[in-house]
């Protein structure tokens, strides 16, 4: 879900300075809070050195003698997990400006529903699923289909029904664009995986997508 650190931009600085003044466990606690957001690869790698850096200090604990070479590299990992969120930009929101860029195509819509039309009937009513986009405080279930409709799931009613698509997106730092069918409110979705809407005009996290 959303991120809680409150302004973007800081995470990996924050990381740095906890590693350099020694303070390794918060250094390692800020990475997983942050990338839990993002999932994947890099969350695994964070929860797999947090591990590690838990086992290191039980063993100083028992009196197993103190390894400084094991906390060196887990130090060095943590730094080169922040160059990895660097890298792939992980801290830099859209902007309001983006949005209105952004704004989705009325060609590319028509192509979309174009290409659901000329899909089988059987291919239309049974969906294969690939993602879950899993919105913040929205108890329905959203699901993208591999012929990129998007799907809701009503647990109240136990109903599902299409109520949206995957669009290209045109700008290249983001994966795609959500549009919503019906009311025409779209979501930015990010490399990292995470959705981006808007709240009275500015970028906000409202949710993420989870590959299937």
């Amino acid at each position: 879900m959303p991120s809680t650190f409150d302004e973007m931009g800081q995470v990996t600085d924050r990381i740095r300075m906890q590693v350099g003044e020694g303070e390794l466990s918060e250094a390692i606690e800020t990475l997983t809070s942050f990338l839990k957001t993002v999932g994947g690869e890099l969350y695994n790698q964070s929860i797999f050195l947090k591990g590690k850096h838990k086992e290191y200090e039980r063993e100083k604990i028992l009196g197993m003698g103190d390894k400084p070479e094991l906390r060196s590299q887990i130090s060095m990992a943590v730094l080169n997990l922040a160059d990895d969120i660097d890298e792939r930009q992980l801290e830099n929101p859209p902007t309001s400006k983006d949005f209105t860029n952004m704004a989705p195509k009325t060609e590319h819509i028509r192509q979309q529903q174009q290409q659901f039309q000329q899909q089988p009937q059987f291919q239309q009513d049974n969906p294969h699923f690939q993602a879950q986009c899993i919105f913040q405080g929205d108890m329905a279930q959203y699901y993208l289909a591999y012929d990129n409709s998007i799907w809701m799931y009503n647990p109240l009613n136990n109903q599902t029904f299409q109520v949206g698509m995957k669009l290209p997106s045109q700008d290249f730092r983001f994966a795609w664009t959500l549009f919503m069918t019906a009311t025409g409110i779209y979501y930015l979705v990010d490399r990292a995986n995470i959705i981006w809407g808007q709240n009275f005009g500015m970028p906000v996290q409202v949710g993420f997508v989870k590959n299937l």
